[in-house]
């Protein structure tokens, strides 16, 4: 009888230990030990494309399993930076981590990575898109960058390249100029019979750079859509159109003003890229 409480006495107290001590320091993902570079490719020993591949499969496996399991996955960028320093030409994790990596994600570790992609295949228009995108929407909302990126292919060869995709530098100019100067553009945009059949998506880029952005008054949305209309078919006179339109400036918060909302009718026209 005595060992029995003794054994009884002894249970509760570890428990009781159990219940009082401070948790145990949450263990590290194994991605935080991914070596440096340059400590992979000393490691390597010359096969740095073997080591790339293997580093790049072993970080796609835990993100399936983030899948299954319904976790977290915050290290592809991660592996995709460590495996293209070590192979550069490895195309693969650039497109997975242009594609899979939300367009508003905080972290920007993707940059890197994204970066090398489009000095490495300058003339993958893919990678620009994903890139591009990235930058427009990211939290530094990097307008003037996407342009330069996307504007390499406006005059390109590639019939590969869809129509707007060649245009689609124009759409982050605009939000790098002020009102007057973007709807110069506009109009100019719209009397080009280039654009004619792309002319419905010009009022939300007209009402984006009047601030209208949203705009839950039908009565302007529909004036600037027959003016964009008209211009198209050259039955308006350019410069009425241009006073007409800028009549509907709405003036930005103070507050606001050096900070543009992200563009995300870029990102719809730019839906169907992948297919």
């Amino acid at each position: 009888m005595r060992h029995l409480v003794c054994i009884l006495l002894s249970c509760a107290i570890v428990a009781l230990a159990f219940h009082y001590a401070e948790p145990l320091p949450k263990l590290p993902q194994k991605e935080e030990f991914l070596p440096k570079a340059e400590y992979a490719k000393a490691l390597a020993m010359g096969h740095n494309v073997t080591a790339s591949g293997l580093f790049w499969i072993s970080g796609i496996i835990d993100l399936g399993e983030s899948y299954l399991y319904g976790t977290s996955y915050a290290w592809l960028s991660h592996v995709g930076n460590l495996s293209t320093e070590l192979d550069s030409l490895f195309r693969t994790p650039y497109n997975v981590v242009g594609s899979i990596t939300n367009n508003d994600e905080p972290d920007t570790t993707d940059f890197i990575v994204m970066r090398r992609a489009v000095r490495v295949y300058p003339d993958d228009w893919r990678l620009a898109v994903y890139f591009a995108l990235r930058l427009a929407n990211s939290p530094t909302h990097n307008y003037a960058e996407a342009a330069k990126i996307m504007k390499h292919f406006s005059t390109s060869k590639d019939t590969t390249i869809p129509p707007h995709i060649k245009s689609i530098y124009r759409n982050f100019e605009l939000n790098t100029m002020q009102t007057e100067m973007a709807l110069e553009m506009l109009i100019n945009d719209a009397l080009n019979p280039q654009f004619k059949d792309l002319i419905k998506g010009f009022t939300p880029k007209t009402l984006r750079a009047l601030h209208r952005k949203g705009e839950p008054d039908t009565n302007i949305v529909n004036e600037v859509s027959f003016i964009m209309k008209k211009l198209s078919e050259h039955a308006i006179d350019p410069n009425y159109a241009y006073q007409r339109l800028l009549s509907f400036k709405k003036e930005e918060p103070a507050d606001s003003a050096s900070a543009k909302e992200p563009d995300t009718t870029t990102a719809n026209d730019t839906a169907t890229i992948a297919n």
